[in-house]
């Protein structure tokens, strides 16, 4: 078999895994397995920018997977500003080791977004900066020829996006005014 042709399989492999935790997590209502899931993907992720080359995306995502392992940690409070902090400075720090040009932000800026939702923690607010963050990631996977993730991207946007529809928006049930009953009392 070609070199050329088992990298790719091997690049494909690790983003459909990567898919499937991906867009699983974003349909789950509770932080917990949605961390773990997503944790999960970003390993996945990792494997497949190491292998397509695209080093940033790639230091990017090793931040990334640190990052969900710390917040799964923090599952029933929230995390400290200082870790959230320090991942900026990590990022930042890892942006510019490796830049590549304008590109380089477009990883970045998503990577702050998401980050921002991780740590104040509630699954609505990860649903929609899930899609928000990731925009950019389409560009990026785009630009880096990585077209096995802008797929997986484009997935995990759009279950973002349905799952904070489904069930953070119609999966509000109203607040019914209980009508108070006049108690019938002798006069």
């Amino acid at each position: 078999m070609d070199g050329a042709l088992i990298t790719l399989i091997t690049e494909q492999a690790f983003g459909f895994c990567a898919l499937i935790c991906t867009v699983v997590s974003m349909q789950l209502k509770k932080k917990f397995p949605l961390m773990v899931l997503q944790t999960a993907s970003e390993a996945f992720i990792v494997a497949q920018y190491l292998v397509k080359g695209a080093f940033t995306g790639s230091l990017m995502s090793v931040v990334s997977f640190i990052r969900d392992i710390i917040f799964t940690k923090f599952n029933k409070k929230r995390t400290p500003l200082w870790v959230l902090l320090t991942l900026y400075a990590v990022m930042t720090a890892l942006t510019i080791a490796s830049w590549a040009g304008p590109i380089s932000l477009l990883p970045f800026g998503g990577s702050l977004i998401y980050a921002w939702s991780l740590w104040y923690g509630k699954t609505k607010w990860i649903r929609l900066c899930n899609a928000i963050g990731n925009s950019p990631y389409l560009v990026y996977t785009i630009l880096t020829g990585n077209h096995v993730l802008f797929v997986m991207t484009l997935f995990e946007v759009a279950s973002a996006a349905i799952g904070f529809i489904r069930i953070d928006i119609l999966g509000k049930k109203p607040i019914k005014k209980q009508k108070r009953k006049k108690s019938k009392r002798a006069r």
